[in-house]
């Protein structure tokens, strides 16, 4: 599956409906908190779940800043969940 952001587009794998439901009470529960370091770890999970390893992750994102892969995997958490998450890499208001 393809996913667009505003720093390019991914080829990611593709995600099952019982994938999507571990990942989805993750998801909740982590932007409940508002705690950054679980954002961080649950950007990794699906930077690897995406690209499918470590060297796959490397190679698709190498050549962003940190604030920019951030936004990436934000939006790779968005596009697989189905959610309008919007900027949580930054203030969390």
């Amino acid at each position: 599956m393809v996913i667009n952001t505003k720093h390019g587009e991914f080829e990611c794998n593709s995600m099952t409906r019982k994938k999507r439901r571990e990942f989805y009470k993750k998801v909740k529960k982590v932007f409940a908190s508002k705690d950054v370091t679980r954002l961080h770890e649950l950007g990794d999970e699906f930077a690897l779940f995406a690209f499918g390893n470590e060297e796959k992750v490397e190679e698709n994102l190498k050549n962003l800043t940190a604030l920019q892969e951030d936004e990436v995997l934000t939006e790779l958490i968005s596009a697989y969940m189905g959610l309008d998450l919007g900027n949580p890499t930054g203030d969390w208001g």
